[in-house]
């Protein structure tokens, strides 16, 4: 009797499958649609899984979920299901969260699991996340992002002095946040025939246009030393006497202070890599007085002019 049902079983899988297109080959692939599947499921046509829409506040996924669009009136809370060991483990499993509101959709694994190693991920208005289960348990990234869209264009959003057009992210925003760029050692240039403004709305005439102050963050303190480095500060002190002095790092087109603070009387030299001196006024120091030294350089020479007595 047994064997007369499995046979039976059997005719009957042999009408039934044909009829709804489905076929197993010998190779343990299952095809719908094909008669030659070439992975473990091969689908020649569409395939319609679970839509679901939730408005509530907060939300704990099912294991019945695939597609979730959220469409509530504000804030809302989506948790992603423990992970299990063993026996019931739901590694592969997809979830889609979308949301269609104005609001934020915070997506948060069971503790201590994370995804992709974050605590909790934000979906903001008008985007989706897809996640899958990677099959760990506990401390560990359970849950992994796979991808992250939006229905319309922008498809990333762009803030602090960003902002996106089309797919692009281009500068050209406000800052809304303190904003520290660490060059790291490297250069930072900025390149090209355009000129730069700062604290005006109106273009530039001039290669660096500045509508307020300007100014050193500090003056350079050279302590008692005859060598003057002017990459440190375009204004520089020492209490070394009046003498000659070597200057370093000078560029045509800057303009440089030096404050020389020697109780000693004399007559003071410069001398800098590259360059010529030419001495407008110079002329000995009084004792026990600062004397100022302006430094201009035009192409390749330096012109001193001083100010003594101070």
């Amino acid at each position: 009797m047994k064997n007369k049902l499995l046979t039976m079983k059997k005719i009957w899988l042999a009408i039934t499958l044909p009829i709804f297109g489905i076929m197993t080959a010998q190779s343990g692939n299952t095809g719908v649609n094909t008669p030659n599947p070439g992975s473990t499921l091969d689908i020649n046509g569409s395939l319609a899984a679970q839509y679901k829409t939730v408005s509530a506040a907060t939300y704990t996924m099912l294991s019945s979920d695939f597609y979730v669009a959220y469409t509530g009136t504000a804030n809302s809370t989506f948790t992603l299901p423990t992970a299990v060991t063993g026996l019931g483990n739901f590694k592969g499993r997809m979830y889609t969260v979308k949301n269609n509101t104005a609001f934020t959709v915070t997506i948060n694994p069971v503790t201590p699991e994370t995804i992709s190693g974050n605590t909790s991920i934000t979906v903001p208005a008008g985007q989706s996340v897809e996640l899958i289960s990677t099959g760990l348990t506990g401390a560990a990234s359970t849950w992994e992002l796979s991808g992250f869209r939006s229905s319309a264009f922008p498809l990333t959003t762009a803030s602090n002095g960003l902002n996106a057009v089309g797919t692009n992210v281009r500068l050209g925003g406000a800052l809304i946040q303190a904003t520290d760029i660490a060059t790291a050692g490297n250069n930072l240039i900025i390149s090209g025939t355009g000129n730069l403004g700062v604290g005006s709305a109106t273009a530039p005439v001039s290669k660096l246009e500045v509508n307020g102050s300007s100014t050193n963050a500090t003056s350079y303190n050279a302590v008692a030393s005859t060598t003057i480095d002017f990459s440190r500060s375009n204004l520089a002190y020492t209490t070394a006497n009046a003498g000659a002095f070597t200057l370093q790092n000078i560029k045509d087109g800057g303009t440089y202070t030096l404050s020389v603070r020697g109780t000693v009387a004399g007559t003071s030299t410069f001398a800098a890599t590259g360059f010529t001196v030419r001495y407008i006024n110079n002329r000995a120091t009084v004792a026990n007085t600062h004397t100022l030294y302006t430094l201009v350089v035009i192409g390749t020479v330096i012109y001193v002019y001083i100010g003594t007595a101070v």
